[in-house]
This record gives C-alpha cells, sequence and structure tokens, in this order.
C-alpha cells in the first residue's frame, strides 16, 4: 500500500450550531487522485479547508506523514507541504507571474534576507513553468489571463514550493475541454511524482475519468470510499443523494399556451444584434452556446439592465421598452442572475429577508414591515422548495450554494412573474440540488409561466427545454426542437461549423415571420421522448464550459481597442503629470507675471519635501487597500513633543531629535495598525477616530501653547536653506524616494504589500501575513509622518498646535492618488506619487500667489481626488477590475 500522506481521523467540524462534518475519517495516498464527492453542503470544501489551514476541527485530528499536526493558518500548511487550489484562483492580478509563483506561503521567492533576486526570481518561474509544459511568460501580469492559466500559476507555485498534497476545489468549474484536459495531464503528472491531490467536482465524467479512489460524503458524514474502478455514475450517484438515478429527474411533456414574451429584431450596442424569440405559456425555452456568445446580456437587456438600440419586447401582446429592472418586473419579468453571490443575494441578511427582498408590498402595512409575516411567506417558500437550512432567519451566507439559489428562486416566485429568466441556474450545484432545482422550474412551468433559460451544461440544456435557441457572436444562428436536438447540431450551430437540416438557422436578416420559429404554427409540438445523448446526467463533457476568453466577434472590436487606449494612457499619466506641472507654472506666471521662476522654484522646492516625506508611508497604505487620514495630526503631535523639548534642552542633538519624532509617530501609527488589523476597525473609521484623539493629544501635551521661532534651533532651520547645493530636507526626500523604490521593488515585504491590496483574500490563504504586515506599513507611515513634522518645524521656524499638519492629510492624499496609486489597492509608482507631490507642491504655492483663499484651495485638492479616483475606477473597469 502507498504511504498515507495526509488523513483526517474523526474529524467534525460545526459552524453557528450547524454540523457540517460529523465524525469523518479519510486517508489520501502518495502518488494518488483522490476524489471527495457529495452534494453541495456536504462537508467536502470544509474537509479541504481544514487540511489546508483554513478551518481547525472542532474534534478529531489531521495527520501528515504519520504524525497529528495542529495546522493552524494556510502558511503552517504550505510548511507541511499542502497548497490548496480553490476554485476562484487566489492570484494577484496586480503582479506578475513569476511573483505569484514566490509569494506563496515560505518560498523564499528567490531571496536572501529578505531581498528578492528578481533576475534569478523570473529564471526559476521560467524554469518551474517549463516543467509544467505551461507556456507563460513570467513577466506577464496576472490581470487579463485566463481562469486555467492562473489556476496553471497556482500549480507552478505549489510545485515550486516542493508541495506533496495538492488539494483543488471544483479547478475545472470555469475551463473549456481543452483546458480541463490540460490541466489533467498536470495532474496525472504530479501524480507520477508521488504526489497526493485531493480533487473535488460535481462532473461525475470528470472524476470517473481521473481519479483512483473516491470518498462520499453525504450531510458531514462519511459514506464511502472505494476505487474508482467498482464505481459507476448510478452508484456514485445514489451514494451521494440517497437514492437511485431514476428517481432523481426526469422531464415531462409540456402544455404550451399562448405567447408571453415576444421579442423582435432586438439589438444593443457591442452586446447582440437583431434577436428574435419568443416564450409561450407553461414552455422552457433553452438558450445554448459558448460563453461570450451575447446570452446573459439578452436576459440582462429584457430585464432593463442594457439599453436598446433597435427591435421591440412585448408582454402579453403589449409593447413595452424596460429601462429599468423595476420596469421589467411590473410588466411580469423576473430574472435569476448567473452570480447569485454578487447580484442574486445579499449574503449577510436574512434567508426570510432575501425571500421578500423583492416584495415588500406584500409584507408590510403602511410601509412597515410585518416580521411575522415575513418569516409565515419565506416558510412557504422554504417547504415549497425543500431548503435546507435551520429556520429563516439564519443568514444566507450560512447556506450551500445549492440552497442560495433556491433562495434566489423564491424570491422571484413570490413576486408571481410571468415570464422567468434564469441564467446558469445550477452552475456550482451538486447533483442532487441541480435536480431539485430542475423540478421547481418543471412546477413553474405546469403552472402556466414562460420560462427563458440560458446554461452552458449542455446535457441540462437538451434535458429540461422544449425548444433550442442558438446564439453566436451575439446573434441567434439556430432552433431546435426538443426531438431533434443533440449535442453535436447544438455544437454545429454555436461554433459556426456547418448547418443541420434539421434545425432552423437564421440569417441576420430574417425576421420572425420569415422563417424565425419563435412563434410560428409550423413548429413541431415539444416531446415527451428525450435523445438519449441528452440525459441530464450524461457523461459526456459539456461543450459548454465557461471560456473565461472567448474570441471577440467582429462588433466588439471597438471595446477592445478601448482597452488599449486605456492602458496606453496608464502608461503615459507620469508624462501627463509632469505636463501639467509645466502647463500650470506657465499658467500661473502668465496670470501673475511677479511669480518668477527662482523665487517661486524655491517655495516649491521647500513645500515639496513635507508631502513627499508623508506621501511615501501613504502610499504604501492605499496600496494595501487602506487609507490613514491621521497623518497630519501625527505629524503636528511629533512636531510639538520635539518642539517642547527643544524648549526644555536647546541644545538637544537634532538626531537625536530626529530618532524621537520617528518613534512617537510609529508608536501612533502602530496603534492605527493594531486596531484595523487585529480589532478589525476599518481603516477609514480607525484612522478617522485618530485622527481627532492625536488632534487632542497635541492640545493636552501643549496646553495650547506654540513652540516660537526663538525656540527652534538655527542648525535645523539651516536644513531647509538654500544654499549653492539643494536644502538638506530636499536630499533627504529624495533619499527616502529611492528607499521606498527599493524597498516596494525588490524585498518580500514590498511585493507583498503589493499583493494584499491586489487580492486581500488570496493574500490570507496563500499565507501572508496580512495583520504583521499591515501593522508594520501603519507604523512606518507613522514614523515618516513623526519626520516630517520635524521637516515642518524646519521649514516654518515654529510650531502651532492649531495650524500644524491641520488638513495635511487631504494634501497627502491628493498627490498619492493624483499620482496614481490606485484606490482600490494593489498598483502604484514611486515616480507617479513624487509627480504628484510635485504638482500639489507646485498648487500649494501659486494659488496664493494668484490670489486664491485657503477654502478654495481645499475645494480644489478635494475636486482633484476626485476627478483622480473617478479616472482610476473608470479605467479599473476597463480592465476588468472591480466594478
Amino acid at each position: 500500500m502507498a504511504d498515507v500522506l495526509i488523513a483526517a481521523r474523526g474529524v467534525s467540524k460545526s459552524f453557528g450550531g450547524i454540523t457540517v462534518l460529523r465524525d469523518v475519517s479519510v486517508e489520501i495516498r502518495a502518488g494518488e487522485v483522490h476524489a471527495l464527492m457529495g452534494e453541495n453542503g456536504a462537508g467536502k470544501s470544509t474537509l479541504l479547508k481544514i487540511f489546508g489551514g483554513v478551518h481547525r476541527p472542532d474534534k478529531g485530528q489531521v495527520f501528515v506523514n504519520g504524525k497529528s499536526v495542529a495546522i493552524r493558518s494556510p502558511a503552517a500548511a504550505q510548511r507541511l507541504g499542502i497548497s490548496l487550489i480553490h476554485q476562484e484562483p487566489l492570484s494577484f492580478p496586480d503582479l506578475d507571474v513569476a511573483e505569484n509563483i514566490f509569494l506563496a506561503g515560505p518560498a523564499k521567492a528567490a531571496a536572501r534576507w529578505g531581498i528578492i533576486n528578481r533576475r534569478k526570481m523570473y529564471r526559476q518561474a521560467d524554469e518551474v513553468l517549463t516543467k509544467l509544459g505551461v507556456s507563460l511568460r513570467p513577466t506577464a501580469l496576472m490581470r487579463g489571463l485566463s481562469i486555467a492559466d492562473q489556476q496553471m500559476v497556482e500549480l507552478a507555485a505549489a510545485l515550486h514550493q516542493k508541495s506533496r498534497i495538492l488539494l483543488m476545489d471544483e479547478p475545472t468549474a470555469a475551463l473549456t475541454p481543452a483546458e480541463v484536459e490540460d490541466l489533467f495531464r498536470i495532474v496525472r503528472q504530479l501524480r507520477a511524482q508521488g504526489i497526493a491531490i485531493v480533487f473535488i467536482s460535481h462532473r461525475l465524467e470528470e472524476v470517473l475519468g481521473i481519479s483512483d479512489r473516491i470518498t462520499v460524503l453525504r450531510d458531514g458524514q462519511w459514506i464511502a470510499t472505494e476505487p474508482v474502478a467498482q464505481m459507476d455514475s448510478q452508484k456514485l450517484i445514489s451514494l451521494m443523494v440517497g437514492r437511485p438515478l431514476g428517481e432523481v429527474y426526469e422531464k415531462e411533456a409540456a402544455t404550451v399556451g399562448p405567447a408571453l414574451l415576444e421579442v423582435q429584431g432586438l439589438s444593443s450596442p457591442e452586446r447582440f444584434e437583431n434577436i428574435s424569440l419568443n416564450v409561450r405559456q407553461g414552455e422552457i425555452v433553452g438558450i445554448a452556446g459558448l460563453v461570450g456568445a451575447g446570452r446573459t446580456e439578452l436576459a440582462e437587456t429584457i430585464f432593463g439592465l442594457h439599453p436598446i438600440s433597435d427591435g421591440s419586447i412585448k408582454m402579453d401582446g403589449k409593447a413595452f421598452a424596460p429601462k429599468t429592472p423595476r420596469e421589467a418586473i411590473a410588466h411580469g419579468i423576473a430574472y435569476v442572475p448567473e452570480d447569485r453571490q454578487k447580484h442574486g443575494v445579499l449574503p449577510p441578511f436574512s434567508i426570510a429577508a432575501n425571500t421578500t427582498l423583492a416584495s415588500l408590498k406584500k409584507i408590510s402595512s403602511l410601509g412597515w414591515l410585518r416580521r411575522r409575516r415575513e418569516r409565515e411567506t419565506a416558510e412557504e417558500y422554504r417547504q415549497m422548495l425543500r431548503i435546507r437550512c435551520r429556520d429563516t432567519d439564519q443568514p444566507v451566507r450560512q447556506l450551500s450554494g445549492g440552497n442560495q439559489q433556491k433562495v434566489v428562486l423564491s424570491k422571484w416566485l413570490l413576486s408571481n412573474p410571468r415570464v422567468l429568466i434564469l441564467d446558469e441556474p445550477t452552475r456550482g450545484i451538486d447533483i442532487g440540488a441541480k435536480a431539485e432545482v430542475h423540478h421547481a422550474v418543471g412546477e413553474l412551468a405546469r403552472d402556466g409561466k414562460g420560462i427563458l433559460m440560458i446554461s452552458s451544461d449542455l446535457p441540462e440544456v437538451l434535458a429540461i427545454s422544449d425548444r433550442i435557441l442558438v446564439m453566436r457572436q451575439g446573434r441567434l444562428t439556430a432552433e431546435f426542437s426538443r426531438a431533434d436536438a443533440t449535442q453535436e447540431k447544438i455544437m454545429a450551430a454555436a461554433t459556426g461549423q456547418g448547418a443541420n437540416e434539421q434545425a432552423t438557422f437564421f440569417p441576420s436578416s430574417c425576421t420572425q415571420g420569415e422563417g424565425r420559429g419563435g412563434g410560428s404554427s409550423e413548429k413541431p409540438e415539444a416531446s415527451s421522448q428525450q435523445p438519449e445523448s441528452s440525459s441530464a446526467f450524461s457523461i459526456q463533457r459539456s461543450a459548454f464550459s465557461p471560456d473565461p476568453h472567448p474570441t471577440p466577434p467582429p462588433e466588439y472590436k471597438g471595446r477592445e481597442n478601448g482597452k488599449n487606449s486605456a492602458f496606453n494612457f496608464l502608461r503615459f499619466r507620469e508624462f501627463g503629470i509632469a505636463l501639467i506641472v509645466l502647463v500650470g507654472f506657465l499658467v500661473t506666471r502668465f496670470l501673475n507675471p511677479s511669480f518668477s521662476w527662482n523665487d517661486s522654484f524655491h517655495d516649491v522646492l521647500l513645500y515639496i519635501p513635507l508631502i513627499l516625506i508623508v506621501g511615501m508611508g501613504q502610499m504604501m497604505v492605499i496600496v494595501s487597500r487602506n487609507i490613514d487620514l491621521s497623518v497630519g495630526s501625527i505629524l503636528g503631535f511629533a512636531a510639538i513633543v520635539v518642539g517642547e523639548v527643544f524648549v526644555a534642552h536647546p541644545a538637544f542633538p537634532l538626531w537625536e531629535a530626529a530618532i524621537l519624532a520617528a518613534a512617537v509617530g510609529a508608536l501612533l501609527g502602530a496603534a492605527n495598525g493594531i486596531l484595523i488589523a487585529l480589532c478589525s476597525v476599518p481603516s477609514i473609521i480607525a484612522t478617522l477616530g485618530t485622527l481627532g484623539f492625536y488632534r487632542g493629544l497635541i492640545f493636552i501635551y501643549s496646553g495650547g501653547n506654540q513652540v516660537d521661532p526663538d525656540k527652534i534651533p538655527t542648525a535645523l532651520i539651516r536644513l531647509s536653506q538654500v544654499p549653492a547645493t539643494l536644502p538638506w530636507i530636499v536630499i533627504f526626500a529624495a533619499a527616502l524616494v529611492l528607499v521606498t523604490y527599493l524597498f516596494l521593488k525588490f524585498t518580500r515585504t514590498g511585493r507583498e504589500i503589493f499583493a494584499i491590496g491586489s487580492n486581500p483574500n488570496a493574500a490570507v490563504l496563500r499565507g501572508i501575513s496580512v495583520r504583521r504586515n499591515l501593522i508594520l506599513i501603519f507604523a512606518i507611515t507613522g514614523a515618516l509622518s513623526g519626520l516630517a513634522g520635524l521637516a515642518y518645524a524646519s521649514r516654518f521656524g515654529y510650531v502651532n498646535p492649531v495650524r500644524t499638519g491641520d488638513g495635511f492629510e487631504l494634501i497627502v492624499i491628493s498627490a498619492v492618488v493624483i499620482g496614481g496609486v490606485s484606490i482600490f489597492g494593489g498598483s502604484g509608482s514611486v515616480l507617479g506619487v513624487v509627480l504628484g507631490c510635485v504638482l500639489l507642491g507646485l498648487i500649494n504655492v501659486a494659488l496664493p500667489a494668484l490670489g486664491v483663499s485657503d477654502f478654495y484651495q481645499l475645494a480644489i485638492y478635494g475636486l482633484a481626488i476626485l476627478l483622480a479616483a473617478g479616472m482610476d475606477g473608470f479605467f479599473q473597469r476597463l480592465r476588468g477590475g472591480e466594478e
């Protein structure tokens, strides 16, 4: 028998009083692919996360290489040679491929003493990618890579870490057939090297094709572990759902009535063109096609989410053009979106609240919600759809994917729609839950509702649809009756590989009266006989697995060019800022001839270091997806502390004063970091509170008294004077810029800061110490603010408890954001921040020269932040970032 690399013995785990795993024992051997199978909520992912250090068992033990271990974190799991590949790749989109490989867990990233040898890192990344047979450039940015390529990078990271145990949770959910085969090629390669692989998938054909042994869990309990040779699909499903395959789902014949929804020649700019279809009473119309064909866009347009450029929509024979979802709902249309987490449910809300969300009038009186009626209504739908939960007050986020989908269905069923649009209704849910959703959809059709269903699961489309429409590149290309549809015919229509005489093909110029089967009386009756190839649980791999990067049709090229233009603009953003600085100076000089180059340069030169010193720290904070509003108060407090020391000890050495200022600032900054990292207080709230608190400390410490110019040492004043060479505070700021650049670019900690901002959740799960890094960067920002307080005293020659540092945080944040540091975190350049500080320094000097009051200056700073943030958000959306 092969060595057992990892094992669970009597493992139990509960969340919020709900038992997810109960006394589960399983062994994973070296050189095997071990599949975990079960319905959603069976405990598969929880067991993997216990192995991966994300969760800890309540009872039982985990053994690695025969030794009992306590895996307390993902980093601890990685030190034991365990790598967890999640369903959604845990990549850092703003970093390159090599950095994503080497930042995982304990890998030293070609580093010594925390300093990265980037040439060595790229060479090693290329070697590990080549070993896996993956053709990716190590310098390629992760943003824009396909899901498959991102998973390959995670596998490369696991290989680099010399992981012996690889945990794969739904790795094929978003892959095309070719990508799945490529992934399985690597899995077989790793298995041959003696690596133990645990594999979760809802696709039976994949499990039966790649696995050596299969363990089935049901309701959190171990059911069976058997070699794959002793398993077939029927036996596996029976073990998973507790009943034979024949009881899972069987489509009944449809009784169709008049058309409910009629779409004629519908077009939406850059989404789809000239679509005509109808959905009749009691009918399920499936829409098939490759991802990117425009199916979801069509559904969203019918629901009022996108504008209509041409064509018409009718409900019950009456034309209407929905401009908002509210209008579509009012006309009897409901839409269950593809992404239930993002668009379908409110995860923190209860089942009851989610169920009634779209029909609040039905459970309220005079605008007041009737909680009892809300619970009763939710309970009715819980029983109708067999939602598995503790009670209807349970938060939706605690439910399995299948039960969350049922909650989405219940929400729209309560609104009593005439037509229900379902977009990928069973993606990511298990066979049992899928069958229950199918049953629910069938019941709705029998009740006289019209169903328009989009699915990338071809067996599902064939199993449940009465008619099937096929889209390709934003156009409707074919229609099949239930009796005539086969996987081969649908694939031909979806890929443009040829026509079939049994399909009705639609030239783009056709109208419904010219052969579009949507409402033709010549359409064959829906048949209750289902072709053998379209079994609901066919083992054939679906041809419509999501393709994250489909080839865009010709009409989409304008959008692609728009993306390229966005990247070109971002590439020259620093040049643009420099140009604005020059233009701003020339305009000011034109409006105020007394604004001379020498004097103005002197004033700007002395103001920039104050912004720049703090800006280097604020940059790191914003890159980490946080913000520090207290830097001005920290600057003021450090300045007043050092100023009082000078009052008491006029001969106090400057280097000791610098250490004191930095230490005071670091202490206050670390307090911010502790609130944020350890107490989970949002940074904007934590630092907004400390802004006021630290400002109060200034008055308490100083008694409201100013440190007058005669108390500031002459040696400190000289640091800001302009001799033949640059002032010392400018030299210090320039040196600090260089150190910050080297730190962020060539140290492991610096790259981890970018990784945290790029994907905080991935940073935690890939073993990066997020809390430690956050405390560190807030402490650094505080220390730099303290040093800026000393520089402030040098520049102005006094320290005033009211004015020193007041409003300074707005100036610094403006400079950093204008300099191109993304407010979404993960990206930004030191050069951009330098130019942003120069621009703000010019504004600070030029506006008073033009007679603009301080109040207008604050307004201009705020406007600059809004413009920079708005521009950043716009380009973030263009490149596929967060919305």
